[in-house]
């Protein structure tokens, strides 16, 4: 019976193995065979590592020893890192995923989701390098998509196209949650990354959608605790602006900034964000693209800076500060004349309750704004009454800084104002007491206001001085020199003026035009006429009564000059005799003789 059961078993074997031969089965060449023949080569080629390095083997001693040249660990790290990627991306068969992509393309043609899964998977397979730094801030920004071949790129550009949006949003979402959970865990993200900048730079739209910026700040948010899953997410943000420095910028302050305003975080973390702000910033300053930077974005970043609670480390908080005012200018610098009124509100409230340093700042940029804007003025008009202190403190720095301010800010503008604080901050006649503030306030506009002047004063008053002198001396000395002023050169000009043919013809329009105003008034308002008559022979009497005056004294000047120059010359020996009596007394002889001698030494030299 035991014979007869091992002869059944031996007869059924052999049968199924002649039913193998004879009948093989064809298998479907996919990724997932391809996987499975590339792990058991791997396992083989691993059995003949370890094989090897049970051999012992004798070291061979060279003659002569060179010590090889060591560069800093950091690229020695960053070169070992990029030639392994090289090597692995080099093994791709582009002729073979072509054929296999294909393969699947015509197996299911109305599947786009499934050639994307092959394209995965053929990458995670091919790609096993694991990143040293999960932000790769030792590479340039199109590291490792640069890495790959051309012909590759071209081959997976047009794969992407054909391929609708929908489907590209979905597949690239579940690249940002394997890239997440792949970090997370240890594991490889090369081929995640690749990915993402492969689809980042031929479908810009899948990027830009909301349902992948959404869920790319879900990640952010959930993986703040997660030091290298956060890096590596704050990574992909730099894919969605590109090549446009305004957008990096936004990017920076919409999605990086908030982290380290709410969040306590580790310091990798801090690293990058500062590291991603410095590389915006250079990019920046190395272009002339012009910057705008609203005003809750630089406040944000504002506030940051000075926060006494902050959660940054020491290190990332100076260099915020020593960035501040390259920030303060892309805000600023773009159409001041306009956009400046936007900060002065938010600049003024924030004088209240802040440190020395924060002060200072404060008042420097609210003195920019003044210069710069002159809607400013208005607008500190209508705050001054509810932030009294912090304009008082404004003010006080203004009457500080008065030579510079005076010279760049609207003269009429900072008058105006001035005039409406004076006004504001008057007492009435019934109110006793006044506040300090509202005192010293007071003071100081009353002084500024004084200072100011009128627009005639300085250099203009001085040149209208200058000329008004020049042209009396003229005068004077024209008339001295031909006895009258009718005989001067002066007089006979004025003469051949009132006696030209335009300035006759001129004197009569005018004089027909005062005779019919004449005749209209006292038709229709005497009393109106009358009234302006008497002011204007009032007012020409008093100039004819000066004129007058003038005449008779240059007049006498002229007529007594001799009587007036020996009287001067009389009165200058009197002072001098009285001046020499006052010395004589109160000197010795000798001090008299030397003054003598020496009087009489210049006498002679003159």
């Amino acid at each position: 019976k035991q014979w007869y059961q091992r002869r059944v078993r031996a007869v059924e074997e052999e049968t199924v193995e002649n039913f193998a031969i004879s009948n093989p089965l064809k298998e479907h060449r996919n990724i997932y065979t391809l996987m499975r023949d590339d792990t058991s080569d791997q396992e083989q080629d691993r059995k003949q590592a370890d094989n090897k390095e049970n051999v012992i083997t004798k070291p061979r001693v060279s003659g002569k020893l060179r010590p090889k040249k060591k560069g800093s660990p950091v690229a020695q790290v960053k070169r070992a890192e990029r030639e392994v990627l090289l090597e692995q991306l080099e093994e791709i068969d582009i002729s073979d995923m072509r054929s296999l992509i294909g393969d699947v393309k015509k197996r299911f043609p109305n599947h786009p989701r499934v050639w994307l899964k092959d394209i995965q998977s053929y990458f995670h397979m091919k790609v096993t390098l694991r990143e040293s730094d999960s932000g790769l801030m030792m590479y340039e920004s199109t590291y490792p998509f640069n890495m790959l071949e051309t012909e590759l790129k071209d081959f997976l550009s047009g794969i992407f196209k054909e391929i609708p949006d929908n489907v590209m949003i979905g597949f690239y979402t579940e690249l940002l949650d394997s890239l997440a959970r792949d970090v997370r865990n240890g594991a490889c993200g090369y081929h995640h990354r690749i990915l993402l900048q492969c689809l980042s730079h031929n479908c810009p739209k899948t990027v830009h959608s909301k349902e992948v910026t959404s869920k790319l700040q879900h990640l952010i948010t959930d993986s703040v605790a997660r030091t290298k899953e956060c890096v590596a997410l704050l990574w992909c943000l730099q894919m969605i602006p590109r090549n446009k420095l305004d957008t990096k910028l936004k990017v920076w302050f919409t999605w990086m900034l908030p982290i380290l305003q709410t969040r306590k975080t580790e310091r990798p973390v801090q690293d990058y964000i500062l590291k991603c702000l410095e590389n915006v910033v250079s990019e920046i300053s190395e272009s002339n693209e012009t910057i705008e930077l609203g005003p809750s974005d630089f406040f944000g970043y504002f506030d940051l800076v000075f926060s006494p609670n902050s959660n940054l480390y020491p290190h990332v908080q100076v260099v915020l500060m020593e960035m501040l005012d390259i920030v303060k200018c892309f805000a600023f610098s773009s159409n001041s004349e306009k956009r400046l009124r936007s900060f002065f509100p938010s600049l003024l409230i924030r004088l209240q309750q802040c440190s020395a340093k924060q002060k200072a700042v404060v008042l420097k940029y609210l003195l920019e704004c003044l210069q710069q804007d002159a809607q400013c003025w208005l607008l500190w008009q209508q705050m001054f009454g509810k932030h009294l202190n912090n304009s008082v403190t404004l003010l006080e720095h203004i009457h500080d800084n008065w030579n510079v301010v005076v010279k760049t800010a609207n003269r009429a503008a900072l008058k105006q104002t001035l005039n409406y604080l004076v006004v504001t901050l008057t007492p009435s006649s019934g109110k006793t007491k006044v506040k300090e503030n509202q005192r010293r306030a007071l003071e100081l506009c009353s002084d500024m206001n004084h200072a100011i002047g009128s627009p005639l004063k300085g250099a203009l008053k001085l040149a209208l001085l200058v000329m008004l002198v020049v042209s009396a001396v003229y005068v004077l000395h024209d008339v001295k020199e031909f006895g009258s002023f009718q005989a001067s050169r002066t007089g006979r000009i004025y003469s051949s003026f009132l006696q030209h043919e335009t300035v006759v013809q001129v004197s009569g329009t005018v004089k027909e035009y005062g005779n019919a105003v004449h005749k209209y008034g006292m038709a229709h308002v005497p009393l109106l006429m009358e009234y302006i008559y008497t002011i204007c022979n009032s007012v020409s009497s008093t100039l004819a009564l000066f004129a007058v005056f003038v005449q008779t004294n240059v007049n006498y000047l002229i007529e007594n000059r001799d009587e007036i120059a020996q009287q001067m010359k009389a009165a200058v020996v009197d002072a001098g005799e009285r001046a020499y009596s006052l010395i004589k007394s109160v000197t010795t002889p000798e001090n008299i003789d030397w003054l003598e001698k020496t009087m009489l030494q210049i006498m002679e030299c003159s």
